[in-house]
């Protein structure tokens, strides 16, 4: 009898079927009171944005953060001794698009509002364990071949699996595919990115 071991892999490619963007806000002042009420109302306009989408089934979720204000020291130009105070306010919007159509005219809306965005591309959770499932099946299908062809070089056949281990088994995401500024003035044309959904296994096979 002898022992093989065998490691068997299976990838996929699948278009992304959600995206998330998100918005991140950062406003500064000298007076901190304003650093606040400007970030707010940003703030709250992309929270407005968010729910419409919502409502229409554009997007299935959206996360917004409290904002956080912190006091930043810089110095005047041309002096080392005299200290400029700033109170900048910064917050994080998170929409979850089902509407891929959309990704590239709500970047630019956001980034036309004063936000920098990001973008991160995946599949549905169903869909995820549905081409995840397949991929692992398909490494089991490959580490066997490949057990089957150890076993007919020796003159043998594969009588018997002994263990099945595993060895990695996720969804790849492309992540900040997308990113925009307040620089940005056009929409940009946006492709839906691939999601890699690869298993690998490794087999133990006892042939005779």
């Amino acid at each position: 009898m002898t022992e093989i071991h065998a490691t068997g892999t299976a990838e996929t490619h699948h278009l992304a079927e959600r995206a998330t963007v998100q918005a991140h806000t950062s406003v500064a002042s000298r007076d901190r009171s304003q650093s606040i009420q400007t970030a707010s109302a940003l703030h709250n306009r992309i929270v407005e944005r968010a729910q419409q989408l919502r409502g229409a089934g554009d997007a299935t979720w959206h996360a917004a953060s409290p904002i956080s204000t912190w006091t930043r020291k810089t110095y005047a130009e041309g002096s080392r001794t005299r200290v400029i105070l700033e109170h900048v306010t910064t917050s994080n919007v998170s929409v979850k698009l089902a509407n891929l159509d959309l990704v590239s005219q709500l970047v630019n809306e956001l980034t036309e509002a004063g936000a920098s965005t990001n973008v991160t591309w995946t599949l549905t959770e169903q869909s995820r364990r549905t081409h995840e499932r397949a991929a692992r099946k398909a490494a089991v299908a490959s580490a066997r071949e490949i057990a089957d062809d150890y076993a007919d070089a020796l003159g043998e056949r594969v009588v018997q699996v002994a263990s099945i281990s595993d060895v990695e088994g996720r969804p790849v995401a492309p992540m900040g595919m997308m990113r925009a500024s307040a620089e940005a003035t056009e929409t940009a044309e946006v492709t839906i990115q691939e999601i890699t959904v690869r298993a690998s296994v490794t087999g133990v096979f006892v042939s005779e």
